[in-house]
């Protein structure tokens, strides 16, 4: 069971490699064009189909609340308090750099959800990174309601690409794919922010 939902994660992944690198916004396609697939904005809250959203926006994926605030490369990538290996981080390969995200996700539900750093995914170029377990974290924890955890996420790829993360809990029937915006979509996603800006929650989770 697990083979199959991995060959399906990695087929819906490869869509979205095409997507992202030919320039087109999922968004415009026609229901024919996406097959079985829903696409869903950040405006709304969505129980299942596919979301797409931008970096310091807040995603509202069925019961839980995602925020990406920062998302790019880095050469120096920082380090949780909490890994999910303690094995000696490697420095990255000739031609390669780290790709980091900073992620926050909140319960507003009863019902407990689990949030685990290997559920998320890159697309780096053309090639799709797992999480760097020596430099990313906290260890997978299960959030009661309006409980938040932050996640610090490493990814290694190629030199010189915009990273796009992709997020894949099994609790959620669908992919949620966050991209830093162009010069455009950033004026429009400030604007459309200053309404949501305010304190941060305080949080408890069950390990």
């Amino acid at each position: 069971m697990r083979r199959a939902f991995m060959l399906g994660l990695a087929f819906v992944l490869a869509l979205w490699i095409g997507l992202w690198t030919a320039g087109c916004e999922p968004e415009e396609q026609s229901p024919a064009e996406a097959g079985s697939t829903t696409l869903s904005t950040v405006t709304g809250e969505a129980t299942q189909g596919d979301i797409q959203g931008y970096v310091g926006e807040e995603i509202k994926a069925g019961a839980a609340v995602i925020t990406v605030r920062a998302l790019g490369a880095t050469f120096q990538p920082a380090m949780p308090d909490q890994r999910l290996s303690d094995e000696a981080p490697a420095a990255p390969a000739e031609g390669r750099s780290f790709y980091q995200a900073y992620v926050r996700v909140v319960n507003t539900a009863v019902t407990p959800i689990r949030v685990d750093p290997r559920h998320f995914y890159c697309i780096i170029g053309q090639a799709m990174a797992t999480v760097e377990p020596t430099r990313s974290g906290p260890l997978p924890r299960s959030l009661l309601r309006n409980a938040s955890l932050d996640l610090v996420l490493t990814f290694e790829g190629p030199l010189g690409y915009e990273p796009v993360l992709i997020y894949a809990p099994p609790w959620y029937k669908g992919l949620i794919t966050v991209k830093a915006p162009s010069p455009a979509e950033g004026s429009e996603s400030t604007e459309g922010s200053e309404s949501t800006e305010g304190g941060e929650n305080t949080s408890t989770s069950s390990d």
